[in-house]
């Protein structure tokens, strides 16, 4: 049997979580150290020599359903009478990463008598865990994925200028619903002004 598979169907499974996440967070840590530092040389009189970063990739570390949002707003635009369309999704918690990892485990049983009669018994068990690494096609490497999870939809709004005619309501709420796979209470039809 495969020991992930053994591993995530027995009881322990908080201590697989908690042993996934400590490796990621290790893995990120690790990542993070190896970025560039650089810092701006105060001697220097042009401003342009000093890099700005952009605003746009951290904004959507904070709020990554934005690019989910966008891709929602361009798809119910296309709703007859729905025109303009803005979207707010409102997720619970953050992605998920699962990681591919190799565990090693080795065990011992060693029974010993004395010349007086006496036994000792000695059992030894444990486990080594690596996150499994592999090499792209640029020769960078990184942690093997398993899958990914996405945060739980809270609640969807949507406002659209057609939002005030009840059957493009109805029309948007069950796409949105369809795609997101939420109940009707989640979402939140609005009129544009």
């Amino acid at each position: 049997m495969n020991p992930f598979r053994k591993l995530a169907e027995s009881k322990d499974r908080k201590i697989l979580i908690y042993l996934v996440m400590l490796v990621a967070a290790g893995i990120l840590l690790m990542m993070w150290g190896r970025g560039e530092r650089s810092i701006p040389s105060t001697q220097s009189p042009e401003v342009d020599a000093v890099q700005v970063p952009e605003v746009a990739p951290l904004l959507d570390h904070i709020r990554p359903e934005r690019a989910l949002e966008e891709e929602l707003e361009d798809f119910l635009s296309l709703v007859a009478g729905a025109g303009r369309v803005r979207v707010m999704i409102s997720a619970l918690g953050d992605r998920e990463t699962v990681f591919a990892v190799d565990s090693t485990e080795s065990r011992s049983h060693i029974i010993e008598e004395d010349a007086q009669g006496g036994t000792r018994d000695q059992r030894q068990y444990s486990t080594q865990e690596q996150t499994v690494i592999i090499t792209d096609r640029n020769g960078v490497d990184q942690p093997l994925i398993l899958r990914e999870i996405s945060p739980r939809v809270e609640g969807i709004v949507i406002i659209a200028e057609g939002g005030d005619d009840p059957f493009v309501r109805d029309a948007l709420t069950r796409a949105a619903m369809a795609v997101l796979g939420v109940e009707a209470h989640r979402v939140h039809v609005l009129t544009m002004d």
